[in-house]
This record gives C-alpha cells, sequence and structure tokens, in this order.
C-alpha cells in the first residue's frame, strides 16, 4: 500500500489497489468529465469497483473525497514548508508559495473540475477554512486585541482563497512563479510587520 502522506501530483501515488485507493482513483477520473455537482456517490463507487458500504467506511460523502485529496496534496505539505520557513528566515516566501501553486498547476485539470460550483463544502469553503487555521496559528503569539486578530487573519486568508480560485477559473494562464510574486508583493510586507509585533 503507497504511504498515505505522498503528496497528490496528478493523483498517481493512488495507483494501488486498496479499496480507498480506488474510491480516490475513481472519483478524480469523474470529476474531470463531468460536474461535480451532478457526479454520485453511486457512480464514484461504480467507477472504481467498490461498494457503497466501502465507500462510506471511508468517506463521508463525495465533498470528504475532496477535503482528503487537499490535506494530503496541499494542506498538509503546505504546512511542512511554513514551518521550515518559520525555522530558516532566509528562506524566500516566493518559493514557498510558487510550490503551492505549481502544485495546483501540474494538476489543473482536477482543480478546474471541483472550483465551479461554490457554497457548502466548496473548494472555496475548504481552503478559506484551512487557510483561517493556519493564519491564526501564526498570530497566535501576537499581542494585539482578539477582533483585531480574528479580522486581520480573515482578510489575509479570504483575499488569498478568492485569489488562488479565480486563477484557477481563469484557466490558470498566469504562471505559478508570477502568482507567488504577487503574493509576495501584496501580502508579506505587511504581513511581516504584523508578525513582528510585540510577540509574548
Amino acid at each position: 500500500m503507497m504511504d498515505e502522506n505522498m503528496p497528490i501530483v496528478d493523483g498517481k501515488e493512488y495507483q494501488g489497489h486498496s479499496a480507498k485507493n480506488k474510491l480516490i482513483k475513481g472519483f478524480r477520473e469523474l470529476v474531470v468529465k463531468k460536474s461535480f455537482e451532478k457526479l454520485t456517490v453511486s457512480q464514484i463507487c461504480e467507477t472504481a469497483q467498490v461498494s457503497r458500504k466501502t465507500f462510506y467506511s471511508y468517506f463521508k460523502d463525495k465533498n470528504d473525497v475532496i477535503e482528503h485529496i487537499l490535506l494530503k496534496s496541499l494542506i498538509q505539505p503546505f504546512e511542512e514548508l511554513r514551518k521550515l520557513y518559520a525555522a530558516h528566515d532566509d528562506l524566500p516566501v516566493a518559493l514557498m508559495m510558487e510550490w503551492l501553486y505549481r502544485q495546483v498547476y501540474e494538476d489543473r485539470d482536477f482543480y478546474a473540475g471541483i472550483s465551479s460550483f461554490t457554497g457548502q463544502n466548496s473548494l472555496q469553503e475548504f481552503i478559506l477554512k484551512h487557510n483561517i487555521e493556519m493564519l491564526s496559528q501564526s498570530l497566535a503569539s501576537i499581542d494585539m486585541p482578539q477582533e483585531d486578530k480574528e479580522y486581520t487573519v480573515y482578510f489575509y486568508a479570504a483575499s488569498h482563497t478568492m485569489l488562488l480560485i479565480k486563477w484557477i477559473r481563469d484557466g490558470m494562464v498566469v504562471s505559478p512563479k508570477k502568482m507567488a510574486s504577487y503574493y509576495e508583493k501584496w501580502t508579506i510586507p505587511v504581513w511581516r510587520d504584523i508578525s513582528q509585533n510585540k510577540k509574548r
């Protein structure tokens, strides 16, 4: 069985024969061919040749499959990069952000397929939630009013989430490197000033 912590690049690590791998691989195949909103658990199970009972032993619903893929492909690896950045002040933020955009770009058909809908359990909602969690941790030791902290976190989490979604929906015509340069130019100077403010 493949290592579940292996980052996803175009779903290639899901070539194993476990039921969970088959379900994820089947989901990925379907979501690039048809509308996610019309995709059913039954279709995923049929493509994967796995029973519905087995599906529900791993996932709550099809949205849960998206969150699992996001965690393994983007969120967890990016968190490791963020920790590395925190430990090495000379590590350029643009390189870290370029890695993130490149992962999405290399799997662009999949991300285009799951970015078309909004609202509850959408890609946009998942990314916003995890961005908020990550940025909240970054400001945990900063001495500022809690209300200010919450609004600061939401502003940066929401703006980056919307930028990422726009980029995906626009067909990723801007290169990952250019996207990273936008983030570095528009965000990092101010965020660095905030994070260096009166640490406890």
